[in-house]
């Protein structure tokens, strides 16, 4: 495809934007002020909103179709943490000005077809949103609606004494794969740096899974920020505190190769964030259900530790193998 200018913003929405709302009506191809959608009985209607912002979330040099894709799991993955099903969202795309012949017809293209490839596979539509310039850098926001049962909604505050804390996946790779896109020294196997840098890239939001366990769990999150932080998130809001076993913590095979090599790494993937898979607490009589539900969607679910009573200002304390204190200078991302 020859490169074309950047079209104006009209054009843009009615080529590129408006065909992703087919699937609602009520979002009127984005020719009104705003969308008018059907709300559903016995249901909640569950929102979550994320930006990202070139160079902070995503390399500037990123194809813009993966650009999408990260952009709207992300979002998806808030939804799946809440027990919700995907079901719309709104798109804020603010262009850079100065770089019209980067951010041209082909990249907006692209972009579009990745949103396209997500809502397909993810059962979601666009509905409304804005583009406007900006003097840089590029900036997305996505606001995600989904819908919850009527008391199946998952919260952060839920968490109780005794509950086994549990998380899906693995755990660090997203961190590695950025790091090594970071031209990092580190020493990563050929057949391992795909699967880690596509960790990072397009992370994998458990929708399917944060639908299942609403029946158990008691409180949920992603893990956005890293492991420590976002556990810690729990525990503030139920009062609570957790203890972790670093031994249980998940790795991939590409992890486990470089903590071998450098044991002190583990202590980075647990604090290194992007993971986007869930963290969740449940009652230990549900155990044996979480091993069955972890069979039948193919999806690790590990016991990493258990919540406990909050003695002290210690969250989240995390252990070795001979229940030793391990600590971590910091337990995750902060904007600020």
């Amino acid at each position: 495809m020859a490169n074309k200018s950047r079209p104006n913003e009209f054009d843009l929405i009615k080529e590129y934007l408006s065909p992703l709302t087919q699937a609602e009506s009520g979002a009127a191809l984005l020719t009104d002020d705003a969308a008018v959608l059907p709300t559903k009985k016995d249901h909640h209607l569950v929102v979550t909103m994320d930006t990202l912002i070139s160079n902070v979330h995503f390399f500037n040099d990123t194809p813009s179709d993966l650009i999408a894709s990260k952009c709207l799991r992300v979002n998806i993955s808030d939804l799946a943490a809440m027990g919700a099903e995907s079901a719309y969202y709104s798109l804020s795309l603010s262009l850079p000005i100065e770089e019209e012949m980067k951010y041209d017809a082909n990249w907006i293209n692209n972009f579009s077809q990745g949103l396209a490839t997500e809502q397909a596979l993810y059962g979601i539509t666009l509905i409304g949103g804005d583009t406007v310039s900006t003097p840089g850098p590029l900036s997305i926001t996505i606001t995600a609606f989904g819908w919850v049962k009527e008391g199946k909604e998952i919260n952060r505050s839920g968490a109780t004494c005794g509950d086994l804390v549990y998380v899906s996946g693995t755990i660090g790779d997203a961190w590695l794969g950025l790091t090594a896109l970071s031209g990092s020294n580190m020493e990563i196997e050929p057949s391992h740096l795909n699967f880690l840098t596509s960790s990072y890239l397009r992370p994998q939001p458990r929708i399917d899974l944060g639908q299942r366990i609403s029946v158990f769990a008691n409180s949920a999150m992603d893990i956005s920020d890293g492991l420590a932080q976002d556990l810690g998130h729990i525990c503030k809001a139920s009062n609570v505190s957790a203890v972790i076993k670093s031994d249980d913590i998940p790795l991939s095979v590409a992890a486990r190769v470089l903590v071998q090599t450098d044991p002190e790494l583990l202590k980075s993937l647990i604090s290194g964030g992007d993971d986007y898979e869930l963290l969740f607490t449940v009652p230990s009589k549900f155990q044996k259900d979480i091993e069955r539900l972890a069979k039948e969607l193919e999806i690790p679910l590990t016991q990493i530790g258990h919540i406990d009573t909050l003695k002290d200002e210690q969250l989240v304390t995390i252990v070795d193998s001979k229940g030793a204190k391990i600590e971590i200078a910091s337990s995750g991302y902060q904007h600020f």
